[in-house]
């Protein structure tokens, strides 16, 4: 049985002959790239996510006229992405549109927007996470 900092190794010795074997191929060589030039897109994809308690509370979102369009409480998850330019990360409902973000170097994003957002309520902590923080300075 390897061990686990052998597998770890192991892993990070994968990646890196994996990485050089992706660097050594032309732009335009591949087929999804054809027609897109030496660059495929300028959004980089961060992670899906579940939209938590607090994304229904978001106080910035609007409220939509429309009783059948989707809201912030409507969203199943929340696609985040960094726009590879200026390292913007936006957090975007998938049912309502609704996006948030941040910048450190831009503010393109309306004040309301930018994180941290206001909230109408907040997030319940769990008794773990609870005990974790008031043992932390121990």
């Amino acid at each position: 049985m390897l061990s686990f900092a052998w597998r770890q190794r192991r892993g990070m010795l994968a990646l890196m002959i994996a990485s050089m074997g992706l660097a050594a191929c032309k732009p335009g060589s591949l087929a999804w790239d054809q027609g897109q030039g030496a660059r495929h897109g300028r959004y980089v994809g961060v992670g899906i996510y579940g939209p938590g308690d607090p994304w229904a509370k978001l106080a910035a979102a609007p409220h939509p006229a429309d009783a059948a369009a989707a809201s912030t409480t409507d969203d199943q998850a929340i696609i985040v992405v960094v726009d590879s330019d200026t390292g913007e990360v936006r957090a975007c409902g998938d049912m309502s549109g609704y996006c948030i973000g941040m910048n450190p170097w831009k503010t393109a994003l309306q004040p309301s927007q930018v994180a941290p957002v206001d909230l109408t309520g907040h997030a319940q902590r769990t008794g773990a996470a609870t005990n974790s923080t008031d043992t932390a300075g121990q």
